[in-house]
Protein backbone atom coordinates (compact mmCIF):
# COMPACT_ATOMS: atom_id res chain seq x y z
CA UNK A 1 0.00 0.00 0.00
CA UNK A 2 1.24 3.49 -0.92
CA UNK A 3 2.28 4.68 2.20
CA UNK A 4 0.95 8.46 1.40
CA UNK A 5 -2.45 6.95 0.82
CA UNK A 6 -4.79 7.51 4.10
CA UNK A 7 -7.00 5.23 3.17
CA UNK A 8 -6.49 2.16 5.68
CA UNK A 9 -8.19 -0.74 3.70
CA UNK A 10 -7.06 -3.22 1.22
CA UNK A 11 -9.31 -2.67 -2.62
CA UNK A 12 -8.87 -4.41 -4.99
CA UNK A 13 -5.45 -4.68 -7.09
CA UNK A 14 -4.70 -7.25 -9.66
CA UNK A 15 -2.15 -8.51 -7.66
CA UNK A 16 -3.99 -8.49 -4.54
CA UNK A 17 -7.10 -10.35 -6.16
CA UNK A 18 -4.91 -12.43 -8.64
CA UNK A 19 -4.01 -15.36 -5.69
CA UNK A 20 -7.33 -15.30 -4.35
CA UNK A 21 -8.94 -15.84 -7.85
CA UNK A 22 -6.35 -18.50 -8.74
CA UNK A 23 -7.34 -20.25 -5.24
CA UNK A 24 -11.16 -20.05 -6.06
CA UNK A 25 -10.23 -21.95 -9.06
CA UNK A 26 -8.55 -24.72 -7.50
CA UNK A 27 -11.31 -24.92 -5.05
CA UNK A 28 -14.57 -24.21 -7.31
CA UNK A 29 -15.69 -27.33 -6.27
CA UNK A 30 -15.33 -27.02 -3.03
CA UNK A 31 -17.52 -23.28 -3.21
CA UNK A 32 -20.33 -25.15 -5.42
CA UNK A 33 -20.70 -27.79 -2.05
CA UNK A 34 -20.68 -25.18 -0.21
CA UNK A 35 -24.40 -24.39 -0.58
CA UNK A 36 -25.58 -27.65 -1.23
CA UNK A 37 -28.01 -28.88 1.79
CA UNK A 38 -26.04 -31.66 3.17
CA UNK A 39 -22.49 -30.55 2.29
CA UNK A 40 -19.24 -30.50 3.65
CA UNK A 41 -19.66 -26.75 5.49
CA UNK A 42 -23.22 -26.41 6.74
CA UNK A 43 -24.93 -22.46 6.00
CA UNK A 44 -23.98 -21.46 9.89
CA UNK A 45 -20.49 -22.76 9.63
CA UNK A 46 -20.10 -20.48 6.48
CA UNK A 47 -21.57 -17.44 7.88
CA UNK A 48 -18.92 -17.69 10.52
CA UNK A 49 -16.13 -17.77 8.60
CA UNK A 50 -17.48 -14.99 6.32
CA UNK A 51 -17.96 -12.73 9.18
CA UNK A 52 -14.38 -13.77 10.83
CA UNK A 53 -12.78 -12.63 7.24
CA UNK A 54 -14.73 -9.42 6.97
CA UNK A 55 -14.32 -8.46 10.54
CA UNK A 56 -10.14 -8.63 9.28
CA UNK A 57 -11.12 -6.58 6.39
CA UNK A 58 -13.21 -4.09 7.64
CA UNK A 59 -15.80 -4.31 4.36
CA UNK A 60 -18.75 -2.75 5.68
CA UNK A 61 -20.83 -3.64 2.46
CA UNK A 62 -20.19 -7.53 3.42
CA UNK A 63 -20.45 -6.71 6.95
CA UNK A 64 -23.72 -5.99 6.66
CA UNK A 65 -25.13 -8.20 3.93
CA UNK A 66 -23.49 -11.46 5.68
CA UNK A 67 -24.56 -10.14 8.95
CA UNK A 68 -27.98 -10.14 7.86
CA UNK A 69 -27.72 -13.64 6.75
CA UNK A 70 -26.00 -14.44 9.99
CA UNK A 71 -29.20 -13.16 11.93
CA UNK A 72 -31.58 -14.75 9.93
CA UNK A 73 -29.91 -18.33 10.37
CA UNK A 74 -29.77 -18.12 14.07
CA UNK A 75 -26.51 -18.22 16.22
CA UNK A 76 -25.72 -21.53 17.86
CA UNK A 77 -22.67 -22.18 20.28
CA UNK A 78 -19.48 -22.88 18.07
CA UNK A 79 -17.90 -26.49 17.87
CA UNK A 80 -14.50 -26.69 19.19
CA UNK A 81 -13.35 -27.96 14.95
CA UNK A 82 -14.55 -24.22 14.41
CA UNK A 83 -11.72 -22.76 16.22
CA UNK A 84 -9.02 -23.77 13.92
CA UNK A 85 -11.37 -23.11 10.95
CA UNK A 86 -11.75 -19.33 12.07
CA UNK A 87 -8.23 -19.07 13.02
CA UNK A 88 -7.18 -20.33 8.96
CA UNK A 89 -9.77 -17.70 8.44
CA UNK A 90 -8.23 -15.11 10.15
CA UNK A 91 -4.69 -15.84 9.35
CA UNK A 92 -5.82 -15.57 5.93
CA UNK A 93 -7.18 -12.31 5.94
CA UNK A 94 -4.24 -10.81 7.76
CA UNK A 95 -1.49 -11.92 5.11
CA UNK A 96 -3.69 -10.59 2.22
CA UNK A 97 -3.08 -14.42 0.59
CA UNK A 98 -4.13 -18.27 0.54
CA UNK A 99 -1.90 -19.89 3.07
CA UNK A 100 -1.70 -23.29 3.23
CA UNK A 101 -4.66 -25.36 5.21
CA UNK A 102 -1.78 -28.02 7.05
CA UNK A 103 -3.95 -26.81 10.66
CA UNK A 104 -6.96 -28.02 9.35
CA UNK A 105 -5.81 -31.03 7.41
CA UNK A 106 -5.58 -32.40 11.29
CA UNK A 107 -9.00 -31.91 12.30
CA UNK A 108 -11.31 -31.92 8.85
CA UNK A 109 -11.43 -34.28 5.97
CA UNK A 110 -10.51 -33.04 2.44
CA UNK A 111 -13.81 -32.10 1.09
CA UNK A 112 -14.44 -30.03 4.25
CA UNK A 113 -10.96 -28.32 3.65
CA UNK A 114 -11.38 -27.34 0.11
CA UNK A 115 -14.93 -25.79 1.18
CA UNK A 116 -13.21 -23.74 3.46
CA UNK A 117 -10.34 -22.69 1.50
CA UNK A 118 -13.12 -21.54 -1.03
CA UNK A 119 -15.33 -19.65 1.28
CA UNK A 120 -12.04 -17.62 2.36
CA UNK A 121 -11.22 -16.69 -0.80
CA UNK A 122 -15.04 -15.59 -1.90
CA UNK A 123 -15.03 -13.62 0.74
CA UNK A 124 -12.11 -12.09 0.32
CA UNK A 125 -12.31 -10.84 -3.61
CA UNK A 126 -15.92 -9.47 -2.40
CA UNK A 127 -14.28 -7.70 0.55
CA UNK A 128 -11.67 -6.34 -1.79
CA UNK A 129 -13.98 -5.22 -4.11
CA UNK A 130 -16.71 -3.72 -1.16
CA UNK A 131 -13.21 -1.94 0.16
CA UNK A 132 -12.58 -0.70 -3.40
CA UNK A 133 -16.11 1.18 -3.25
CA UNK A 134 -15.05 2.82 -0.69
CA UNK A 135 -11.96 4.16 -1.53
CA UNK A 136 -13.40 5.66 -4.82
CA UNK A 137 -15.69 7.96 -2.86
CA UNK A 138 -12.67 8.50 -0.45
CA UNK A 139 -10.78 9.61 -3.81
CA UNK A 140 -13.93 11.31 -5.13
CA UNK A 141 -14.44 13.39 -1.69
CA UNK A 142 -10.66 13.89 -1.41
CA UNK A 143 -10.08 12.59 1.39
CA UNK A 144 -7.04 10.50 -0.47
CA UNK A 145 -4.89 11.50 -3.26
CA UNK A 146 -7.41 11.43 -6.52
CA UNK A 147 -5.07 9.55 -9.12
CA UNK A 148 -6.74 9.58 -12.12
CA UNK A 149 -5.15 5.92 -13.07
CA UNK A 150 -5.62 4.26 -10.03
CA UNK A 151 -9.25 5.67 -9.52
CA UNK A 152 -9.98 4.62 -13.38
CA UNK A 153 -8.53 0.92 -12.51
CA UNK A 154 -11.39 1.12 -9.26
CA UNK A 155 -14.25 2.52 -10.95
CA UNK A 156 -13.76 -0.22 -13.59
CA UNK A 157 -13.58 -2.62 -10.68
CA UNK A 158 -16.40 -1.58 -8.96
CA UNK A 159 -18.71 -1.73 -12.14
CA UNK A 160 -17.89 -4.78 -13.16
CA UNK A 161 -19.14 -6.30 -9.65
CA UNK A 162 -21.99 -3.95 -9.53
CA UNK A 163 -24.67 -6.90 -11.18
CA UNK A 164 -24.05 -9.55 -8.50
CA UNK A 165 -23.86 -6.97 -5.51
CA UNK A 166 -26.98 -5.28 -6.36
CA UNK A 167 -28.87 -8.68 -6.25
CA UNK A 168 -26.69 -9.26 -2.86
CA UNK A 169 -27.69 -6.08 -1.40
CA UNK A 170 -31.27 -6.55 -1.84
CA UNK A 171 -31.22 -10.37 -0.34
CA UNK A 172 -29.35 -8.80 2.98
CA UNK A 173 -32.70 -6.35 2.99
CA UNK A 174 -35.10 -9.07 2.58
CA UNK A 175 -33.38 -11.16 5.32
CA UNK A 176 -32.68 -8.26 7.60
CA UNK A 177 -36.77 -8.03 7.70
CA UNK A 178 -37.79 -11.97 8.31
CA UNK A 179 -35.17 -11.46 11.26
CA UNK A 180 -36.88 -8.25 12.02
CA UNK A 181 -40.13 -9.73 12.16
CA UNK A 182 -39.45 -12.70 13.53
CA UNK A 183 -40.56 -13.58 16.71
CA UNK A 184 -37.75 -14.07 19.49
CA UNK A 185 -37.26 -17.81 20.79
CA UNK A 186 -39.91 -17.97 23.41
CA UNK A 187 -39.28 -19.74 26.89
CA UNK A 188 -40.52 -23.23 26.69
CA UNK A 189 -43.74 -24.09 28.47
CA UNK A 190 -43.30 -27.89 29.97
CA UNK A 191 -44.26 -30.32 32.55
CA UNK A 192 -41.46 -30.12 35.37
CA UNK A 193 -38.47 -31.98 35.21
CA UNK A 194 -39.54 -34.27 37.62
CA UNK A 195 -42.67 -35.01 35.36
CA UNK A 196 -41.34 -34.84 31.77
CA UNK A 197 -40.38 -37.99 29.76
CA UNK A 198 -38.03 -38.38 27.94
CA UNK A 199 -39.44 -36.97 24.61
CA UNK A 200 -40.09 -33.86 26.18
CA UNK A 201 -36.75 -33.42 27.35
CA UNK A 202 -34.89 -34.15 24.16
CA UNK A 203 -37.47 -32.17 22.24
CA UNK A 204 -36.64 -29.23 24.52
CA UNK A 205 -33.26 -29.18 24.08
CA UNK A 206 -33.43 -29.62 20.06
CA UNK A 207 -35.83 -26.62 19.84
CA UNK A 208 -33.28 -23.83 19.70
CA UNK A 209 -31.91 -25.91 17.38
CA UNK A 210 -34.45 -26.25 14.92
CA UNK A 211 -36.07 -22.97 15.63
CA UNK A 212 -32.85 -20.98 15.01
CA UNK A 213 -33.58 -19.49 11.79
CA UNK A 214 -35.81 -16.42 12.07
CA UNK A 215 -37.80 -17.44 8.98
CA UNK A 216 -38.94 -20.67 10.84
CA UNK A 217 -39.79 -19.09 13.68
CA UNK A 218 -41.87 -16.35 11.68
CA UNK A 219 -43.67 -19.47 9.98
CA UNK A 220 -44.58 -21.59 12.62
CA UNK A 221 -44.32 -19.37 15.93
CA UNK A 222 -45.67 -16.19 14.49
CA UNK A 223 -49.12 -17.55 13.56
CA UNK A 224 -52.18 -15.93 15.09
CA UNK A 225 -53.74 -19.34 16.33
CA UNK A 226 -51.91 -22.55 18.14
CA UNK A 227 -51.46 -25.98 16.34
CA UNK A 228 -50.64 -29.11 18.47
CA UNK A 229 -48.34 -31.91 16.66
CA UNK A 230 -47.63 -35.05 18.10
CA UNK A 231 -44.17 -36.69 18.02
CA UNK A 232 -43.62 -40.20 18.90
CA UNK A 233 -40.91 -42.27 19.14
CA UNK A 234 -40.85 -46.00 20.20
CA UNK A 235 -43.10 -46.17 22.59
CA UNK A 236 -43.05 -42.95 23.72
CA UNK A 237 -45.13 -39.93 22.94
CA UNK A 238 -45.30 -35.83 22.77
CA UNK A 239 -47.62 -33.12 21.93
CA UNK A 240 -45.66 -29.77 20.76
CA UNK A 241 -48.07 -26.65 20.86
CA UNK A 242 -46.97 -24.43 18.04
CA UNK A 243 -47.69 -20.48 17.44
CA UNK A 244 -49.14 -17.16 18.89
CA UNK A 245 -45.30 -16.76 19.80
CA UNK A 246 -45.04 -19.65 22.02
CA UNK A 247 -44.16 -23.10 21.98
CA UNK A 248 -45.42 -26.00 24.97
CA UNK A 249 -44.57 -29.61 25.36
CA UNK A 250 -46.72 -32.14 27.11
CA UNK A 251 -46.52 -35.73 27.94
CA UNK A 252 -48.04 -38.10 25.03
CA UNK A 253 -50.16 -37.42 22.30
CA UNK A 254 -52.99 -34.80 22.77
CA UNK A 255 -56.28 -35.99 21.16
CA UNK A 256 -56.10 -32.51 19.24
CA UNK A 257 -53.35 -33.37 17.33
CA UNK A 258 -53.42 -32.72 13.35
CA UNK A 259 -50.76 -34.84 12.69
CA UNK A 260 -48.65 -37.48 14.50
CA UNK A 261 -44.55 -37.62 13.38
CA UNK A 262 -42.64 -40.65 14.06
CA UNK A 263 -39.03 -41.19 13.90
CA UNK A 264 -36.36 -42.42 15.93
CA UNK A 265 -35.00 -40.64 19.25
CA UNK A 266 -31.08 -41.16 18.12
CA UNK A 267 -31.38 -37.68 16.13
CA UNK A 268 -32.95 -35.69 18.89
CA UNK A 269 -30.81 -37.36 21.10
CA UNK A 270 -27.42 -36.06 19.09
CA UNK A 271 -29.00 -32.43 18.82
CA UNK A 272 -29.53 -32.45 22.76
CA UNK A 273 -26.36 -33.73 23.51
CA UNK A 274 -24.35 -31.35 21.25
CA UNK A 275 -23.00 -34.21 18.52
CA UNK A 276 -21.21 -32.48 15.76
CA UNK A 277 -24.36 -33.61 13.72
CA UNK A 278 -25.96 -30.60 15.04
CA UNK A 279 -24.14 -28.16 13.32
CA UNK A 280 -21.36 -29.77 10.56
CA UNK A 281 -22.75 -32.99 9.62
CA UNK A 282 -20.74 -33.52 7.20
CA UNK A 283 -17.29 -32.66 9.25
CA UNK A 284 -15.54 -35.17 11.16
CA UNK A 285 -13.03 -34.90 14.15
CA UNK A 286 -10.39 -36.99 13.41
CA UNK A 287 -8.64 -39.04 16.59
CA UNK A 288 -4.99 -39.51 16.76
Amino acid sequence: MDQRDPFPRRTATPGLLAPWLAELVRTLPGLIASYVPGGALDSRSRERIIMAVTEVNGCRYCAWIHGSWQDFLGELDPLEAEEAVLAYARACAEAGRPLPPDDLRGVLPSDAVRSVRATVAQIEVSNLVGNTVDGVLARLTRKRPLAPIELTREVATVGAALPLAVPLLGAGSVLRLVSRAAPAMPEIDMPSPGEANLLVHLLASAAPTYLANAAIRLAVLGMPFSIAVGVRAGRTGATVRLGRGELALENGIAPDVIVVIEGEVEPLLQLATGSLVRELRSIRIRGN
